[in-house]
């Protein structure tokens, strides 16, 4: 059985996808420390202006955990997100897709969540529209403590997975060696920016998903299969 994990952030890029993709098992980390140079409440879009960054506001300390954030005003601004999402892919090939995405998020804001759930149920809603079955398991219902390393192994255990797919990233801390010694095969991802066409130009790599399903829709990229 294969396991990946990724931070539950807002919208967050394909590469998240792809990586549920590979997998059996997806653990969202919700119970990691908020940061707010990760994506956990913003992300980017691509509009004729070029980059812009879509931000979900939060009541959140540094030290504060992800499952405990709430959304700041979410039934004024997350429609208010939403209408800026809609004013850049007004003309997009897929609109009506995307549209399910802002219709969910509409909803969403009329009920009492936290970020964390609003971003969990977003990608668990992609995921199944992209035809991808990988169960996704949020990593406080685990009971797993410690960092990194000691993180994944306890979530390779529990999950009972002899292999963890990991972020290329996660390479400079990775000791290889104690996952041999437990018995789980590290491979990385192989992860490269999908291409597709977009209205506006140059293409601008890594955009959060809502780009990719607004001009291409909800289909997996042919690279991936």
């Amino acid at each position: 059985m294969i396991l990946t994990s990724h931070q539950p952030n807002f919208l967050p890029y394909m590469g998240v996808f792809y990586k549920a993709f590979k997998s059996d098992v997806l653990v969202l980390s919700d119970d990691v420390c908020y940061s707010k140079k990760g994506m956990h409440n913003w992300n980017r879009i691509q509009t004729k202006a070029g980059e812009q960054k879509i931000t979900v506001p939060v009541n959140a300390h540094h030290d504060s955990r992800l499952c405990d954030i709430s959304i700041s005003d979410p039934m004024r601004n997350l429609p208010k997100i939403c209408r800026t999402i809609k004013e850049a892919y007004a003309r997009a090939n897929h609109f009506s897709e995307g549209m399910e995405i802002i219709d969910r998020i509409e909803a969403l804001s009329r009920e009492d969540l936290l970020l964390v759930e609003l971003n969990s149920n977003l990608i668990y809603y992609i995921l199944r529209r992209f035809g991808i079955k990988t169960e996704v398991i949020m990593a406080s219902e685990l009971g797993i403590t410690g960092h990194k390393d000691d993180r994944i192994l306890q979530m390779c255990k529990i999950a009972k997975a002899d292999t963890y797919y990991s972020g290329t990233g996660a390479k400079a801390y990775h000791d290889e060696e104690r996952y041999r010694k437990n018995g789980i095969n590290l491979v990385y991802s192989d992860y490269q920016p999908v291409v597709y066409q977009r209205k506006y130009k140059p293409f601008l790599p890594n955009m959060s998903v809502i780009d990719y399903i607004f001009n291409a829709g909800f289909r997996i990229p042919e690279v991936w299969l």
